[in-house]
């Protein structure tokens, strides 16, 4: 799955995005909770609370969340709550989703909500 990197200035990777086509918050969940250094992992119930927020976990004891810009965007952001909170790598669990193959039915409904019909029909060189 490609995922889009947030670095700090000194070159960290601290937060990343991943479309949302090709997962749900269920499996994002999953993906985390098999991940060394992750704990409380917790979906957000749907209609509880008006919050963008969609996964909440801790990553060697610090707060991070799975936020849905405006609830409706077409990407997930991994990251601190604190978003001025930088200090941590977070490579491991970006490589935890760039090597997460969906669902062929999966991966096609994502490629096309997504638009991307290179790769729906098979026309891309770029595996997502």
């Amino acid at each position: 799955m490609k995922t889009y990197p947030t670095r700090s200035d000194d070159g960290r990777l601290y937060a990343f995005e991943v479309e949302n086509a090709y997962i749900g918050s269920r499996k994002v969940a999953k993906i985390l909770e098999g991940l060394r250094d992750v704990s409380a992992v917790r979906v957000r119930r749907p209609f509880s609370s008006p919050s963008d927020a969609r996964v909440f976990f801790r990553y060697r004891g610090i707060a991070y969340v799975v936020w849905e810009a405006y609830g409706d965007s077409s990407r997930y952001w991994f990251g601190p709550e604190d978003e001025e909170d930088k200090s941590l790598s977070i490579d491991d669990i970006e490589e935890a989703f760039t090597s997460y193959t969906p669902p062929i039915a999966r991966k096609m409904l994502g490629d096309l909500v997504s638009l991307n019909f290179k790769a729906l029909f098979g026309l891309a060189d770029e595996a997502r």
